[in-house]
Order: structure tokens, then sequence, then C-alpha cells
């Protein structure tokens, strides 16, 4: 039988050592994991609460205009010290621009599948201002129509000016298509784009969610009588 040598004081043996090792890891990896979680969540409560500055933000303006809203009015409104908010926004003016950002964020997508002509035109374009619509009456998007871009007209860039342009350019395009496919009488993109911006833009002005119509309902009424007119077929 071959001799058993004992191992050195505090040494592990061989058939230990993996077992040993697999105990090990999980503790050795636990500190910058739950490092990173920590980061994490702390990072997302951060958003939230970001996310819920804007928010209130968005409603005080939408109420009281942006001019007449002031960072102590939504430091009260959110039960916070005014020294508190600027952990989170640096400006009143960068909260109405983040909150006008936050106004079509979703827009784009809603966009990008109007190029889809798998879809008739006016199909696409009934799609089109439900989603509109749908973003001008959440709370960012009844600060952006009730208060307007014009507090912003001298930040550089003009985001929000140019994504205007981009939803007129998309409402011209899909006329367009129409008249090129014959479902879409002659008619000029310009106004009919006009016409409906005009109409969907005035809707978070007096639209009661909890009135008699939903906003879906709203929106494709206004769709129908510009589709279709408002005059009765006449009768021979």
């Amino acid at each position: 039988m071959p001799s058993l040598k004992s191992n050195p004081p505090g040494a592990l043996a061989a058939t230990d050592r993996p077992a040993a090792e697999a105990a090990d890891a999980p503790a050795a990896l636990s500190a910058p994991v739950k490092k990173r979680r920590r980061g994490r969540l702390t990072e997302a409560r951060h958003e939230d609460k970001r996310t819920a500055i804007l928010r209130t933000a968005a409603q005080l303006f939408a109420a009281n205009g942006y001019e007449a809203t002031s960072l102590d009015m939504i430091a009260d409104a959110l039960g916070m010290h005014k020294a508190t908010l600027y952990h989170y926004v640096d400006s009143k003016e960068s909260i109405l621009y983040e909150c006008l950002l936050k106004s079509f964020a979703d827009l784009d997508t809603v966009m990008e599948s109007m190029e889809d002509r798998a879809v008739p035109a006016l199909a696409r374009l009934r799609l089109f201002a439900r989603s509109l619509a749908s973003a001008q009456n959440s709370d960012f998007g009844r600060c952006l129509v009730l208060v307007g871009s014009r507090p912003l007209d001298m930040v550089p860039g003009g985001e929000v000016r140019k994504f205007q342009r981009r939803l007129d350019s998309t409402v011209r395009a899909l006329v367009v298509e129409g008249i090129a496919d014959g479902s879409i009488k002659p008619c000029n993109p310009g106004l009919v784009s006009a016409m409906l911006f005009g109409a969907l833009n005035w809707v978070p002005r007096w639209f009661d969610s909890e009135g008699s119509l939903s906003l879906e309902q709203v929106v494709d009424a206004f769709l129908d009588m510009l589709v279709s007119g408002i005059a009765a077929p006449r009768t021979t």
C-alpha cells in the first residue's frame, strides 16, 4: 500500500482544492456583481425620480404656462427642496426641452412604419393620426401642444422644430402616395397636413378622457370627415 503523506498545515489536498475553489468563487465574485447591481438599481431609481420630475413639470407647464411655472413650484409639487431638484436637472429650460423630447419619443417608430407600402396609404394615415393624438394627449404631449416650442427657439440644434417638420413631411408623403395610387383625389398635400395637425393640435385643449368619446373615436371621426367630407350625397 502506498504511503500516505499528510498535507502541510494550511494546505489543501489535491482532491479538496476544486471543491474549495468552487465554494470560494461566489464569495469572490459577489462583491463586483453586487456593486454592478447596486449601480443599476441606483441608476434606475435616479431615472425614475428624473422622469417623475419631468412629468410633474410637464403637467405644471401645461396648466400654468411655462413662464408662470417656477422651479420652486415644481419642487413643492414633488415635496422636495429646490436644491435637491438640481441633482436631477440643470434648469427650467432644460426641463422643458426634455419634456418636449419625451413628447415625441415613440413617434420615430411610427414614422418608420409609415414607409410600409404593403399597407394602403389611407390606412397608414389613420394609424399615424391615432398615434400622434395619443402622444399629444400624454402629459408630455400636452406640454408641447399647450406651451409650444417658442421658449426653446434660441436653443442650438432646433431638434423640436426638426421633428415637427418630419411629422409634416410624413403626412405630405402619405397624401402624395395616395394621390398617385388613386385612393386620394388630387389636392394640396400641404393643406391636408395643415388641416390634420390643426385639428389634432386642438384636441388636448378640450378632450376629456371621461367624456362620451374615446380619443380613438375622436381621431377616427376627424379622419372620416377629412377623407369623406361632411356634405351629404346629392339625391337625383
